[in-house]
């Protein structure tokens, strides 16, 4: 009697190191500009608005010179133009050390809470902590414990 050996294909398991949240804003990598600031028709996740573009950019260069340092960056316009875009492109230009918090409307102007702790959430939200623990490590061998008494007697 014959004994067939049948082979099983196990599908490949990758190790997922980092989930991101996938959202209308996923694919922006950063400004899509050259090294002159002119922007790219289509660069980095980013399409038109290259007079915005090109205004970030040069926004991008005096944070990094230190010129702005401190301070904030209102941008504004009408609803779809891109100024979340652009805002998280500059925030992907900067580094994976600054911070990116998007708000909308809704959040700032909610009946829930008042406009002041709408914004404080919304910056608590952003600020990133890094806590670093240090330990001290002492080795060898105990040789005498002596305990020290008060001299009442208790």
């Amino acid at each position: 009697m014959a004994t067939m050996a049948t082979t099983t294909k196990v599908p490949e398991v990758r190790d997922v190191t980092r989930i991101e949240r996938i959202g209308a804003h996923s694919h922006i990598r950063g400004l899509g500009l050259d090294d002159a600031l002119e922007p790219r028709q289509v660069s980095q996740g980013m399409v038109g608005q290259l007079a915005a573009r090109r205004a970030a950019g040069v926004i991008l260069e005096m944070i990094k010179e230190g010129k702005i340092a401190g301070r904030a960056v209102l941008i504004a316009g009408q609803p779809g133009t891109g100024k979340t875009a652009i805002a998280m492109g500059m925030a992907q230009a900067l580094g994976s050390d600054t911070p990116f918090t998007a708000i909308a409307g809704s959040e700032v102007f909610s009946l829930e809470m008042s406009k002041t702790e709408a914004l404080t959430q919304a910056f608590r939200r952003s600020i990133g902590v890094r806590i670093k623990e240090e330990t001290e490590i002492i080795e060898g061998e105990v040789v005498e414990v002596q305990i020290d008494r008060p001299a009442t007697g208790t």
